[in-house]
């Protein structure tokens, strides 16, 4: 049976193997795209044995899904960090408030459009691992319902439903439904960010209200 310091010394070399990993797969997915990356490459790069990588990931596109969702896990953290700092503050306007963490949702899709694109294809005719109801996802919604709530107690908006307009905001902020718009309709981020903008944001003030 292993004692504590083994345990913990395993762990460590566990986590330190799937940072290594991670890193030399999104180096060489943006060097080399995804069809010409291969877990040989990933190996070599990671500077670990293939066997020890393939006790891990059996392909390339498991590696790929965690890359993502860690990727994800600390593009949230940071959001959430970022919207505590706007509450503790008191920031003068929770929907402009929202509006920046929108901006900051699609800037990290275009950030991350590549390997977005390569999960979506992997996916292709499955349910989609971005819409799938994830905690992350959920973390997400919550995140933009509390941020809605914040502006109807506040006054800047008439009553509405948080949950609902969170989820409305949620399908419009996939990046499937942006990097279509982005890439196939040429409608660019900062057209899509305007177009969010009149619905979410100056469409939902109080009547009277001159948008900032």
């Amino acid at each position: 049976m292993e004692n504590k310091n083994e345990t913990e010394a395993k762990e460590s070399r566990d986590s330190e193997y799937r940072r290594r990993i991670l890193d030399a797969a999104r180096k060489l997915l943006e060097q080399n795209g995804p069809d010409n990356v291969n877990m040989y490459q990933i190996a070599q790069e990671a500077g670990i044995g293939q066997g020890t990588l393939y006790r891990r990931y059996n392909h390339p596109g498991e590696i790929y899904g965690d890359l993502m969702r860690t990727s994800l896990q600390r593009f949230l953290d940071e959001l959430e960090a970022f919207r505590d700092r706007m509450v503790s503050a008191g920031s003068a306007s929770a929907l402009e408030g929202l509006y920046e963490l929108i901006v900051r949702s699609l800037q990290y899709i275009d950030d991350n459009a590549e390997l977005l694109a390569l999960i979506r294809c992997m996916y292709a005719g499955k349910k989609s691992l971005i819409l799938s109801k994830t905690p992350m996802m959920q973390r997400l919604h919550d995140l933009l319902k509390s941020q809605l709530e914040l502006a109807e107690r506040n006054g800047e908006t008439p009553p509405i439903d948080p949950a609902g307009t969170a989820g409305f905001l949620l399908a419009v902020l996939t990046p499937e439904q942006y990097l279509y718009y982005r890439d196939t309709a040429a409608l660019g981020k900062d057209r899509y960010l305007a177009g969010i903008r009149r619905l979410f944001i100056d469409g939902l003030r109080i009547r009277g209200e001159k948008p900032q």
